[in-house]
């Protein structure tokens, strides 16, 4: 066993942009497979699934087991990961597990490990994913097959259920509960005169009269740091959601929202551009993925961010001011609060590992060993295991902001985002949207017609 240490491992990185076609030659080459046999190793005792029977533990091995575990996240993700990893092998000396990290999620990566054949044997994911990267392939490990290896008791059947099961099989187990909220930088917020407890009733109207005032008052501040992606995620679909009270794409793809919808929702990310509300397009997509970098949030110069409680650590790290949860704006009279709970990732483990037992221990240790998840705390926000995230709360490990977003989140749960909504075409659509009105005299009906045209299309497809 060799201690893993703290630095970015090198892993080749190919831009491809059509994420669809990946995946469709992955399927015509044959490259998913079947699980090849696995070595069985030593284990933390008999486990069982939600729901099933406490199943026979097999005999352990004590063979050498080298397996490769794939993340992104910030610093503070990465060393307690890493040191989680230290902590399994010291308890399990035949095994050696490499650690695969990087900054940002990057899909089509993944993606390219998963036609390749390299990907890591236990990998995390980004749910929105899971619908593409499902559909017609077998890439990972059914969870319920291996049922004497995990124990997912812990887990609320539903949760697990809604967020890991694809094509009748649980590939994906939560990392933990995730929820839609507001990183405010008080500090920042307070010199504005902007309210900033999570009771403040927000309406849409109400965040953009209050949010132009910032830059009206200082020209280098913004009320809003966001990536085209984040707009998208936490303000256009929000926005139409609380409208419609549906999902933007039903089940069966029909669509769940009408042209004035979407033009409705276009106008409004233009005023928050137009009037300064949002830091320009421009300089946000600089650091797409990672608006915690972008120097402005850094030195104080905007107020708040859209994102989940799984990030509060990269934005909150490092940087100075008292930081808040703020609550997700509403619109008069919403039809749901779209307040979206979900895993902040997905852990899977990869059809082509040679050793899926022993990785299957590693992710059962991962995700309800105590100890471990003191070093995790919120890291991937609060955990999804109900006993281990008692034991974590119980002694105050959960950073605070988390801890209220999260419960605020249980509290106002909405509609969250089905499987085809996630689709990563009809996202790419709406970031284009999106990325076109960001800019003054942006033509919105142009843009909105084309977009329809272009959502119907891929849903024809889809359909097929």
């Amino acid at each position: 066993m060799t201690e893993v240490k703290g630095e970015f491992s090198m892993i080749s990185k190919r831009k491809i942009t059509l994420l669809s076609c990946i995946l469709s030659l992955a399927v015509a080459s044959g490259c998913t497979g079947s699980a090849p046999a696995s070595n069985a190793g030593s284990g933390s005792g008999a486990a069982k699934d939600a729901g099933k029977s406490e199943t026979t533990q097999p005999a352990a091995s004590t063979a050498p087991v080298t397996l490769r575990f794939s993340w992104w996240g910030n610093e503070v993700r990465h060393k307690a990961t890493i040191e989680v990893i230290n902590l399994y092998m010291k308890k399990n000396p035949n095994v050696t597990i490499k650690a695969e990290y990087r900054g940002k999620s990057e899909r089509e990566l993944i993606a390219t490990g998963l036609a390749g054949g390299s990907i890591a044997d236990i990998v995390q994911l980004n749910p929105p994913w899971m619908e593409d990267f499902t559909r017609n392939s077998d890439f990972f490990v059914d969870f319920n097959t291996k049922n004497n290896l995990i124990d997912l008791s812990g887990i609320d059947p539903q949760f697990l259920k809604e967020n890991g099961v694809f094509n009748n099989k649980l590939v994906g187990l939560p990392m933990g509960v995730n929820a839609t909220i507001g990183i405010m930088n008080k500090t920042v917020a307070d010199k504005f005169g902007i309210p900033s407890t999570l009771d403040t009733k927000w309406t849409w109207d109400d965040f953009y009269k209050y949010g132009k005032t910032v830059n009206q008052k200082d020209p280098e501040s913004y009320m809003l740091n966001m990536d085209i992606g984040s707009m998208v995620e936490f303000v256009l679909k929000r926005y139409i959601v609380q409208k419609t009270g549906k999902y933007m794409i039903g089940d069966d793809y029909s669509l769940g929202f009408t042209r004035d919808d979407l033009a409705e929702a276009l106008t409004y990310i233009n005023k928050l551009y137009t009037d300064k509300v949002a830091i320009p397009a421009s300089d946000a997509q600089v650091f797409n993925d990672a608006a915690q970098t972008n120097p402005k949030w850094i030195n104080g110069k905007a107020v708040m961010v859209f994102s989940w409680t799984s990030t509060v650590s990269p934005y909150t790290n490092g940087i100075k001011g008292e930081f808040v949860p703020f609550a997700l704006p509403t619109r008069e009279g919403a039809k749901n609060s779209a307040l979206i709970v979900k895993p902040p990732q997905v852990v899977a483990i990869s059809n082509k590992s040679k050793n899926v037992d022993e990785a299957v221990k590693f992710v059962n240790f991962f995700l309800n060993d105590v100890e471990a998840n003191k070093i995790l705390k919120d890291t991937r926000s609060i955990s999804a295991v109900k006993p281990v995230a008692e034991a974590v709360g119980a002694e105050k490990l959960y950073d605070p902001v988390v801890l209220k977003g999260h419960e605020y989140g249980m509290k106002n749960m909405g509609l969250g985002d089905n499987g085809p909504t996630t689709n990563g075409e009809i996202i790419e659509v709406l970031e284009n949207a999106v990325e076109i009105v960001a800019y003054p005299n942006a033509n919105i009906n142009k843009v909105t017609d084309d977009s329809m045209k272009l959502i119907n299309d891929i849903l024809k497809t889809l359909k097929k």
